[in-house]
């Protein structure tokens, strides 16, 4: 048996037993039940991360280049930089919240440090795309319940976390755009501070066979850009693979629409395929929910997901109460106004991501 197999362990609910390995981590993660601080200088910073696998530790030192002795610095670092910026108000310094940033950075400082600038200064000028991540939250609740947007239990051989969306069932009715971008967040939230996401990262599969025009009016091109500007600089996340499955034509022009906004690693980890059949070269088929080939329902799935975020919910309701003071914008180069060109192709989006420079 590998070590990603080895990780999984048994959680009982209503008499029902479930595999877990993406959802919950192996070691003693009980910690995650209590509320980090938001002092930029605590008392007493937490270094708490629990324990990963060999299989994930050899990841980190060979994909990561981390070290124990890299990776205290690193947090000292971060946590300097942290306590003497100007315009951070409250902010996690907990290691496994820094963590995120300096391993899907691979440990650069001045890369890590620029993506958590940017996630603050995101949360202040979009706060109805980013916050409130409450599965309690009827709206959400409902989103997620239906089918949207969910982590799937198992991890592939690469030990990566695969999400898994379907168009489908997102009413365009009952729904706004904020809720889908809220609904990713809440997904990525509960995952952030999994070590093993944070190191062997996350698979995107997409099921758009039954996205509507309906669906595509929601959002604006300026919001699809600002979308994939935070996404490719803001989010402290390794998104290894995009996977998209029966792509109406409708889709795909959007899909080349935010290629454009995207790093050129990013493009070349996005693979549109016109069936399963050809989703299943790339994806273990038996890691999907069982209605696609899987051998784990797809109601099973989200109920495991659902309660990973009731138990986390304290601690990613705290996520509002990041501060970042964005009023001298030209203070820095990561939210200061874009380019001419740019105001242009955004004139008229409402909050836009302007104030978070692309580089």
């Amino acid at each position: 048996m590998n070590s990603v197999a080895c990780e999984r362990f048994r959680w009982f609910r209503c008499g029902i037993e479930f595999k877990v390995s993406s959802l919950d981590m192996a070691s003693d993660d009980s910690f995650l039940n209590e509320i980090p601080s938001l002092e930029k200088v605590p008392d007493q910073y937490d270094d708490r991360i629990g324990e990963m696998s060999e299989f994930y530790q050899k990841i980190a030192a060979e994909e990561l280049h981390e070290s124990e002795t890299i990776r205290e610095q690193s947090l000292n670092q971060l946590r300097d930089w942290i306590a003497k910026h100007p315009n951070i108000q409250k902010c996690r310094t907990d290691a496994l919240f820094l963590l995120r940033f300096l391993r899907s950075k691979k440990y650069s400082f001045n890369a890590a440090s620029e993506c958590l600038e940017r996630f603050l200064a995101a949360r202040m000028v979009h706060p109805h795309w980013l916050t409130n991540l409450d599965i309690e939250d009827p709206e959400l609740n409902a989103l997620v319940t239906a089918g949207y947007l969910y982590p799937l239990p198992e991890r592939d051989a690469h030990g990566r976390t695969i999400t898994f969306n379907e168009t489908v069932q997102f009413d365009a009715t009952k729904f706004k755009a904020s809720h889908a971008t809220r609904a990713h967040q809440l997904v990525f939230e509960s995952l952030y501070d999994q070590q093993e996401v944070q190191c062997a990262g996350i698979v995107h599969v997409y099921d758009v066979s039954g996205m509507t025009m309906a669906q595509l009016s929601l959002i604006s091109l300026n919001e699809i850009k600002t979308l994939a500007e935070y996404m490719a600089k803001a989010t402290p996340l390794r998104i290894r693979e995009f996977h998209f499955i029966n792509t109406p034509g409708a889709t795909l022009a959007l899909v080349n629409i935010v290629l454009q906004f995207l790093s050129e690693k990013l493009r070349k980890r996005v693979f549109c395929h016109r069936s399963w059949d050809e989703l299943y070269a790339k994806v273990d088929r038996k890691l999907l929910p069982k209605e696609h080939g899987g051998q784990t329902s797809k109601a099973e799935c989200i109920e495991i997901f659902k309660q990973r975020c009731q138990r986390l919910r304290p601690r990613m309701l705290q996520m509002n109460e990041l501060a970042l003071d964005i009023s001298s914008r030209d203070e820095s180069k990561h939210w200061r106004s874009e380019s001419s060109t740019d105001a242009e192709l955004e004139a008229g989006a409402i909050g836009s991501f302007r104030k978070l420079a692309v580089d």
